[in-house]
């Protein structure tokens, strides 16, 4: 078959082809992906919510035996680390932000878990999310607060009718799942949306952490499940130029799951 090809090919794309640059650029080019970030994560996501089983999920937190999961499992997400770490971290990186006059949104609400210890602290709370299965779920948590919206996201960017509308945004285990042009996308987006003097919560992965670079040397290449990982230089980077001030930042805390492998800090506008 190779020979006949190569009888019938004309002999100008046969020059061409022989020429190394040619080859380098078109033939090895690689191809994009088939999704991007927000849609693989569309995707994935609304899948998790769909088929998220709490006695048969896997939980993180080994100290959890198989007959104590359903008790412990109040929410779709606290499969992962330790529901006392998150519990800490929003102690420390939201309830101080936030009153009952403050206007507030989550990016990334997921199954209500983060929203679920927040939403009675608000005058008004913002659900975002891109899947729409896990806007479900938090609806469904949260259905008995007249004060929540629920609105899917397409892409990173929000409705001109929020533009310095938040005292405070946050997004918890959500980045650590995003490029870092979604990143930037993000970054600037909140500026947009936050009132002056406004902050944020934002987590990100750390390969400077201990546990963040055990993660990442582990893994022979990149997936969107296993974390994208960058470093706190990035994310001040990030912040600097969508005009945002690093107020606070986390330090490495082994006792805690999240503080032992990622990065936590505070923005303001």
């Amino acid at each position: 078959m190779l020979e006949v090809v190569k009888k019938i090919m004309p002999v100008a794309v046969k020059n061409i082809l022989r020429k190394p640059y040619y080859f380098m650029k078109n033939v090895l080019r690689p191809m994009p992906s088939m999704h991007s970030n927000i849609e693989y994560n569309i995707k994935l996501w609304n899948r998790y919510a769909k088929n998220w089983n709490k006695t048969e999920v896997y939980v993180q937190n080994r100290d959890i035996k198989e007959k104590e999961k359903e008790f412990y499992l109040q929410y779709l997400g606290d499969e992962w680390g330790k529901v006392s770490d998150v519990e800490e971290i929003i102690s420390e990186y939201i309830y101080p932000y936030i009153t009952k006059e403050s206007v507030v949104a989550e990016i990334g609400v997921g199954g209500g878990r983060i929203a679920s210890k927040v939403v009675n602290m608000t005058k008004e709370f913002y659900c975002f999310d891109i899947s729409s299965e896990m806007l479900k779920k938090a609806k469904a948590v949260l259905s008995q607060y007249s004060h929540v919206k629920y609105i899917r996201l397409v892409k990173p960017k929000f409705s001109n009718k929020f533009t310095d509308k938040f005292d405070f945004v946050y997004s918890f285990d959500v980045f650590v799942h995003l490029d870092l042009h979604t990143m930037r996308n993000y970054f600037s987006e909140i500026n947009l949306i936050l009132k002056q003097g406004g902050k944020a919560f934002i987590h990100t992965t750390n390969l400077k952490a201990p546990d963040g670079w055990k993660r990442f040397s582990s893994q022979d290449t990149y997936t969107i499940e296993g974390h994208y990982f960058i470093s706190p230089e990035i994310v001040d980077i990030l912040a600097q130029h969508s005009n945002l001030r690093i107020i606070k930042k986390s330090s490495i805390v082994s006792s805690n799951f999240y503080l032992n492998r990622d990065y936590l800090v505070i923005l303001e506008k």
